[in-house]
C-alpha cells in the first residue's frame, strides 16, 4: 500500500478510543442507578462523597500550582529557543488529559463504593460485577482518552505541520511529560491515604475508638484515602502507560524502518494492535460475566478467564494487521510475547497476594510465632513474587528483539521489544479493570464496616474486598514491570543516539556519576515521602484530639464528629509534604542533564530504572503478600479475628503498609516523571549543545 494510503488508515485510533469511551460509559450505567441502599448507607455516602470533594479540593490545587511552575520552567526554554511550542502545547495537554482521567476515577469510586457495597450484602458476584463495571469505566476512559489523545496529535503533526514520520515520532515524546507529572501528582494520594490509617490508629490507641467507628472523626479521612486516592492514582498511571508504550512504539519504529520507507506503517502498526486490543476485551468482557457458584474460587477465575480471551483474541488479530502493514509475520510474534508476559505475570501478581493460595496461608502460619517472623516471611514472598514476572517481562523483551531483528538488525529489534510492550498494554482496559476492583471492593467492605450491616452481608463485603486486593496486588506488579520496560527502551534509543552522535562509548566520569546522583535522589525522594506520612499522621489525630476537646458528646455517640475538616486537614497536610518530594523528582532529572551532560544524564535514568524494576514491585507485593494472610486469619482461620495470629498480622501489616501504599507507587510514579523531564531535557541540550562540567 502506498504511503498517503497508509498515512489515512490512523483513523483507526480514532476508532478504537470511541469504542472505549462508549464501553466506559455503558458500564457507567450499569453501575449509578444501582440502589445505596437503606438511610445509614445513603447518609455515609453523602459524607464520603463530600470528603472525595475536599480532597479533590487540595489534590488540584496543588496540582494546578505544580502544572504552572512546570509550564513556567518549560517557557523559559522555549523563550531561549531550547523547545519547540509544539513541545510546550503537548506537555499541557497530556496534564490535563491526565487530570481529567484521574478526577474522573475519585468521583466514580465513590459514587460505586456504597452502590457495591449494597450488591455485595445480596449476592457476591452482584458485588463484584458492581465493582467490575466501576472499574471498566474507569481503565476504558483512561486508555481510550489516551488513544484519542495520540492520534489527535498525529493528525495535528502530520496534516497540519506537515511533519515527517521521525519529526512526529519525536515531538509526540513530549506528551508523556505533562501526563508523567500529574501522574505523580496524583499519586501523592497515597500518602494520604497511609497517614489516614496511622491517624485512625492514634485515634483508637489514645480514645479507644477503632478506624471503623463512625464516631471516629478520621474515619472517612481514612475511607476517601483507601479508595478515591488510590483509584485516581491507578487510573492515571493507566492512562501514561498506555500513551507511553505507543509513544515508544512510534519512535523506535520511525527509526528503523524510515529508511525502508515503511515509517508510517511501522506508526500504524502499535496504534492499530491498541485499537484491536481495546475491542478485543470488550467482546471478552461481555463473553465471560462473573458468575458465583458459591465459593471464593470461581469468581476470580471467571475474570481471568475474560482476561484470557482477549489476550488470545487480540494475538489473532495481531497477525493479520503485521501481514496487511509490513508483509511481515514476525512484528506479530513480539506482541503475542508481550500478551503472554502480561497475563501470567498478572496470574503470579495474584497468586501472592490471594488469601485463597499457599504463600499467604503459609504466611499466616509464621504469624503464629510473632510479627517479626510475618515481616521477613513476606518480604521473602514479596521479593520472589517481583522477580518471577520480572523475569517473564524481561523474556518477552528479548523475544522482542530476537524475532524481528536481533543483532543481525538492533534498530528493528529495539522495535520488536517496543511491540511486547503494546502487546501488554493493549488489553489493559480489561486488566486493570478488574485491578480497579481493589479500591473499589476496600470502599464498600468499609462502607459496611461503618453502617454495622448484617454479619453475612459484611462477610460478603469483606470477600469482595479481598477478592480486589488480590487483583490490586497484580495491577501494580504490571504497572511497576510496564513503566520499567518503556524507561528501559527509551533509554536504549537515547544511548543508540548518543553513540550514533559522538561515535564513541559514554565518558567513564560522568556515567557513574550520574548513577550515583540517580540512586541518591530515589532515596532521598522515599525518604521524604516516608517522614511526610508520620507528619500528615499527627497533624490528622490532632485534628481529631481537638473535635473531641469541643464536643463532649462526640465519643459518647450523641455529637456527630466533623468527617470533613479531618479530610481537609489531612489532605492538606499531605499535600503540602508532598511538595518537596515533587520537587526533587521535578528538579533533579534536568540537573543531571544539564551538570553532567548527556551522558549523566543516562546514568541517571539508569540507576533510577534498576532501582524501580527491583523494589518497585517487591515492595508493593510484599505488603499485598501479608494483606491476603490478614485477610485468611480473619476468615476464621488460625484463631480468627482477635487472635494472637491476627494481632501479628495487623501489626506487621501496618509496618509494611507505607512502603506498599506509598513507596512502591510513588517510586513507579518517580520514573515517570524521571522519563519526561529526561526527554524534555534531552531535547534542550540537543538544541544548545551544552558540554557538561566534566568536559
Amino acid at each position: 500500500m502506498d504511503r498517503l494510503g497508509i498515512e489515512n488508515l490512523f483513523w483507526i485510533g480514532f476508532v478504537g478510543g470511541a469504542l472505549a469511551l462508549l464501553f466506559a460509559l455503558i458500564q457507567l450505567g450499569r453501575v449509578l442507578p444501582l440502589p445505596l441502599g437503606e438511610s445509614p448507607a445513603q447518609g455515609l455516602s453523602a459524607a464520603l462523597r463530600k470528603g472525595t470533594n475536599a480532597y479533590l479540593k487540595w489534590q488540584l490545587l496543588l496540582s494546578g500550582g505544580l502544572l504552572v511552575l512546570a509550564l513556567a520552567l518549560l517557557a523559559g526554554l522555549y523563550l531561549l529557543e531550547l523547545l519547540e511550542l509544539t513541545a510546550l502545547c503537548a506537555f499541557l495537554s497530556g496534564s490535563l488529559c491526565s487530570l481529567l482521567v484521574g478526577a474522573s476515577a475519585a468521583k466514580l469510586t465513590a459514587a460505586a463504593g456504597p452502590r457495591a457495597a449494597n450488591a455485595a450484602g445480596e449476592r457476591l458476584d452482584r458485588g463484584l460485577n458492581a465493582a467490575l463495571c466501576a472499574g471498566s469505566a474507569v481503565s476504558f476512559l483512561a486508555v481510550g482518552l489516551g488513544l484519542l489523545h495520540v492520534t489527535g496529535w498525529f493528525f495535528l503533526l502530520r496534516h497540519l505541520l506537515e511533519q515527517g514520520p521521525e519529526e512526529t515520532a519525536l515531538s509526540m515524546l513530549c506528551l508523556g511529560a505533562g501526563s508523567g507529572l500529574t501522574a505523580l501528582l496524583l499519586h501523592m494520594g497515597s500518602l494520604f491515604s497511609s497517614s489516614a490509617r496511622l491517624a485512625g490508629r492514634m485515634v483508637d490507641r489514645e480514645m479507644g475508638l477503632p478506624p471503623d467507628s463512625q464516631q471516629n472523626p478520621v474515619a472517612i479521612a481514612l475511607r476517601v484515602g483507601h479508595g478515591v486516592g488510590s483509584a485516581a492514582g491507578t487510573a492515571a498511571g493507566i492512562h501514561w502507560g498506555f500513551e507511553s508504550s505507543l509513544l515508544a512504539a512510534f519512535t523506535l519504529g520511525a527509526n528503523a524502518y524510515t529508511a525502508d520507507d515503511m515509517g508510517w506503517n511501522a506508526l500504524l502498526f502499535p496504534l492499530a494492535t491498541a485499537a484491536a486490543g481495546i475491542l478485543c476485551s470488550i467482546i471478552a468482557s461481555f463473553a465471560v460475566p462473573p458468575r458465583d457458584r458459591g465459593d471464593r474460587y470461581s469468581l476470580p477465575w471467571s475474570v481471568r478467564l475474560s482476561q484470557l480471551l482477549a489476550c488470545l483474541l487480540t494475538a489473532v488479530v495481531s497477525f493479520p494487521l503485521s501481514y496487511f502493514l509490513t508483509g511481515r509475520w514476525d512484528l506479530c510474534w513480539a506482541v503475542t510475547a508481550g500478551l503472554t508476559a502480561g497475563f501470567f505475570s498478572s496470574l503470579l501478581g495474584e497468586y501472592f497476594t490471594a488469601d485463597t493460595y499457599k504463600p499467604a496461608r503459609a504466611l499466616a502460619q509464621t504469624a503464629e510465632t510473632g510479627e517479626i517472623p510475618a515481616l521477613i516471611g513476606a518480604l521473602g514472598s514479596g521479593f520472589t513474587a517481583a522477580g518471577l514476572p520480572g523475569l517473564l517481562t524481561v523474556g518477552s523483551l528479548v523475544t522482542g528483539f530476537l524475532v524481528t531483528g536481533g543483532a543481525s538488525s538492533p534498530a528493528k529489534g529495539l522495535y520488536g521489544m517496543a511491540l511486547a510492550v503494546v502487546g501488554m498494554t493493549s488489553v489493559w482496559g480489561i486488566f486493570l479493570a478488574s485491578s480497579l476492583c481493589g479500591p473499589m471492593g476496600d470502599n464498600a467492605a468499609d462502607t459496611l464496616s461503618l453502617i454495622d450491616d448484617e454479619e453475612a452481608s459484611r462477610r460478603r463485603a469483606d470477600s469482595l474486598a479481598a477478592l480486589g486486593s488480590a487483583s490490586a496486588g497484580a495491577g501494580r506488579c504490571l504497572d511497576a514491570l510496564l513503566t520499567a520496560s518503556t524507561g528501559l527502551l527509551l533509554l536504549l534509543h537515547l544511548s543508540d543516539l548518543l553513540r550514533q552522535e559522538s561515535g564513541l562509548s559514554p565518558a567513564l566520569p560522568a556515567l557513574p556519576l550520574g548513577a550515583l546522583l540517580g540512586g541518591l535522589a530515589a532515596l532521598l525522594f522515599l525518604g521524604l515521602l516516608l517522614r511526610g506520612v508520620r507528619r500528615t499522621a499527627l497533624s490528622a489525630a490532632a485534628q481529631a484530639q481537638e473535635q473531641f476537646q469541643a464536643s463532649e458528646g462526640l465519643l459518647e455517640g450523641d455529637d456527630d464528629p466533623d468527617y470533613a475538616a479531618c479530610v481537609s486537614r489531612c489532605g492538606s497536610r499531605a499535600l503540602v509534604c508532598s511538595l518537596l518530594p515533587f520537587l526533587l523528582a521535578l528538579l533533579s532529572p534536568p540537573a543531571a542533564g544539564f551538570l553532567l551532560g548527556r551522558q549523566g544524564l543516562l546514568g541517571f535514568l539508569g540507576a533510577l530504572l534498576l532501582l524501580t524494576f527491583l523494589l518497585g514491585p517487591a515492595l508493593s507485593l510484599s505488603g499485598g503478600v501479608l494483606s491476603g494472610a490478614r485477610r485468611f486469619v480473619e476468615s476464621g482461620k488460625r484463631g480468627g479475628r482477635g487472635s494472637e495470629c491476627h494481632r501479628s498480622t495487623l501489626r506487621a501489616e501496618g509496618a509494611l503498609a507505607p512502603l506498599r501504599d506509598v513507596a512502591g507507587p510513588a517510586l513507579v510514579a518517580f520514573l515517570r516523571l524521571a522519563l519526561s523531564a529526561a526527554l524534555v531535557c534531552w531535547i534542550a541540550l540537543q538544541a544548545c549543545d551544552l558540554p557538561s562540567l566534566l568536559g
